[in-house]
């Protein structure tokens, strides 16, 4: 039994672990969601710092560009003013002109694809490189007209000048004062080719594969776009409409007022981001805007995290890893501790077990014997350990035949049987044998739990009691026989009265009924005390004062003569002793043949004592004590364990009934009735319950 409550510890004890690990794969699973959240969150910031970067570039880069380009046309408007009031050129010296405008063009980085001079009538006299339109005229130019009228630098619009070959011409007024006037003496311009501007400012710079750059003019003419060459030229208008075109028009309005920012538009259904940054070239103000893909820029974003993604997969893992480590380990632990904590509770119990247990290694050999088995063998456990169960308690050097342990090994179940031990450190005993696996394994022999009890003292009252049945049955046979013998017995004692009142028989008849009158009634004297002592006890409780009947027997008992002068009987009565729940009549029994007996045990003369007292617990009153002593001579003490069996006596005339009585009533009440000799004499104590 002790080892199926362990079992169900045990499984208790293993929910509660798995509860533990339950919430502990809880908190991990939690801690990895909360990282989760965690990253989730930092990468939306992260994305947010990463965009907000990535837009500052691009219209760093968009300002940039246009800066750029502004200060080209900046540096070339310079170059032209500073060749504009240069004294050969202004001169008549064709060649010293020729020379400057060489040396203007070799400082230009090859930036101009030609500086040339206009004289006042629009005639191109000197170019260099040098080309075939020296000579012929330019009068009817726009940006020709417009220097001459405005006497100042003046950019021109692009120009096509053929096929997907555009140009811008920068032109500056060559001045001369007459009569304190200022006078257009022609004008001195460079001719820049729109590709040397992509070349310069575009192509080089991007933020992605795919993105670019392109410029627009105040009107909305596209003038740059390395990408779409068809665009070059045309007015942005005339895209609005096109499918796959989105956002467009919003973008070019801002970028029309001179609007520096961001936009998004769709071209060709692709989604781009365009960060846009104005310019003045001249007294134009044109805009820059500079393209990335939308899903470029997500590729962009992705490359970024992709080490953040690692790191937070490589986290998770060892938060998970983490997590099953602490699960196991607390798991181990808490096994490895429930496993201690079983083995000491069967310690425990083994050692504090009433009955003899021992535990048996898979090869026979006695690993654990309990004290109890111990004690019942009268052996020291040293002796026994390691040596194995057949050779010490039975003698063999083989296992037993029909051994419960084998089906235990065999099967994995209990087993049970009653053996005739004959064990070599004492006498032989029954037992009552049963064994228990202490393992659930089946692949090899677990350790065996070994219950013995032994059945000798059990074996020893069955026989007590069966012989004690006989008994029984004897005696209702003999009080059976007692009964019928009792009717006749009165027969004879009243006819032996009869012939003692009759006057028809002389003195020896006389003598002969006397004696049959006598010995009829000793023997009727015995049939009723053993009758009374067979008869099935019944008890009438009342509320009784043991002191009031201690007086009154003792009263009676000084009026009598065979008590005579010479026993003195004294009282010793407790004035506080309180009423008990007892049977009057048979308390007066008990008290009368206590005084009958110590009167018999006074040879001439003595003191008879009677003594009453109670005792509490804790306060609360439990039993009532009367003791009875006497002076007398005392018990042989080799007949002392005899002395309240029915029909034994020391006395001549006696019936041997008295004490088996008192001890019948004193039992029926749920007392005790104990004896002892000392310096007075013998003493009877008798305690009885106040409620019982």
């Amino acid at each position: 039994m002790d080892f199926f409550m362990k079992k169900k510890y045990y499984y208790k004890d293993f929910t509660k672990i798995h509860l533990i690990i339950f919430f502990i794969g809880l908190f991990t699973l939690f801690i990895v969601i909360e990282t989760l959240i965690l990253s989730s969150e930092y990468r939306s910031s992260m994305t947010n710092d990463v965009l907000e970067q990535f837009n500052n570039q691009q219209i760093h880069l968009a300002r940039q560009t246009a800066n750029g380009i502004e200060k080209f046309f900046e540096d070339i408007l310079r170059d032209l003013t500073l060749l504009s009031q240069y004294p050969n050129i202004t001169g008549q010296n064709q060649n010293d002109i020729d020379l400057t405008l060489e040396q203007f063009y070799k400082k230009s980085n090859h930036d101009v694809i030609h500086f040339y001079k206009l004289d006042a009538n629009g005639i191109m006299t000197n170019i260099y490189p040098k080309n075939v339109a020296r000579g012929k005229t330019f009068l009817f130019r726009n940006y020709f007209i417009q220097t001459k009228e405005s006497l100042k630098p003046h950019v021109s619009k692009f120009i096509k000048v053929q096929a997907d070959y555009w140009t811008i011409v920068l032109s500056c007024p060559i001045l001369r004062i007459e009569n304190k006037k200022t006078v257009f003496d022609g004008l001195v311009a460079a001719t820049v080719s729109v590709d040397k501007l992509r070349t310069l400012f575009f192509e080089p710079f991007r933020l992605s594969a795919n993105g670019y750059g392109w410029m627009m003019d105040d009107d909305g003419t596209v003038t740059i776009n390395p990408i779409e060459m068809g665009w070059t030229g045309k007015n942005i208008n005339a895209l609005f409409d096109h499918p796959g075109e989105k956002g467009l028009e919003a973008l070019t309005s801002r970028m029309k007022k001179g609007e520096e920012g961001l936009g998004n538009y769709t071209y060709h259904f692709i989604d781009k981001s365009a960060a846009f940054s104005p310019l003045k070239i001249g007294q134009r103000v044109c805009s820059v805007a500079i393209c990335t893909p939308i899903e470029e820029i997500k590729q962009f974003m992705q490359k970024t995290f992709i080490k953040e993604k690692k790191l937070l997969a490589f986290v998770i893992l060892v938060i998970i890893i983490a997590g099953g480590c602490v699960m196991f380990l607390t798991r181990h632990i808490y096994l490895s501790r429930m496993e201690e904590h079983s083995w000491d509770k069967l310690m425990g119990i083994f050692k504090a077990m009433s009955s003899g247990a021992c535990i048996i290694s898979p090869d026979h050999t006695i690993a654990f014997i309990n004290p109890a088995l111990m004690k019942s063998l009268g052996i020291d456990e040293n002796k026994i350990m390691n040596i194995p169960c057949h050779t010490f308690f039975m003698g063999q050097d083989k296992p037993c035949k029909e051994c419960p342990m084998e089906d235990t090994w065999g099967q994995g179940i209990p087993g049970y049987a009653l053996k005739r031990f004959t064990p070599v450190s004492g006498q032989a005993f029954s037992a009552e044998v049963l064994t228990i696996p202490l393992s659930e394994t089946h692949e090899t022999p677990p350790h065996v739990f070994c219950y013995i009890k032994n059945l000798t003292e059990e074996i020893t009252l069955k026989r007590k009691l069966t012989q004690s049945q006989k008994m029984a049955v004897i005696g209702e046979l003999a009080a059976g026989i007692a009964h019928e013998m009792r009717n006749p017995l009165l027969s004879i004692c009243s006819a032996s009265e009869m012939l003692l009142d009759s006057p028809n028989h002389d003195s020896e008849e006389a003598t002969l009924a006397q004696v049959i009158h006598t010995e009829a009634r000793t023997l009727e004297t015995v049939i009723r005390e053993f009758l009374l002592y067979a008869r099935p006890p019944v008890l009438n409780r009342t509320h009784t004062q043991l002191n009031d009947l201690v007086k009154k027997i003792c009263k009676q008992a000084k009026s009598r003569n065979d008590f005579g002068s010479s026993i003195i009987i004294e009282t010793s009565l407790a004035h506080d002793l309180p009423k008990a729940y007892l049977d009057k009549n048979r308390l007066s029994q008990i008290i009368w043949n206590l005084v009958q007996n110590a009167r018999d045990a006074i040879e001439d003369q003595g003191i008879i004592k009677v003594i009453t007292e109670w005792k509490n617990t804790k306060g609360i009153r439990k039993n009532i004590i009367l003791i009875v002593e006497d002076s007398g001579k005392g018990i042989d003490p080799e007949m002392s364990k005899d002395l309240f069996k029915p029909f034994f006596t020391t006395k001549e005339h006696g019936l041997g009934m008295g004490l088996a009585l008192v001890k019948q009533a004193v039992e029926l009440h749920q007392g005790s009735i104990k004896f002892e000799q000392n310096s007075f004499g013998t003493r009877f104590t008798i305690v009885l319950p106040l409620m019982s």
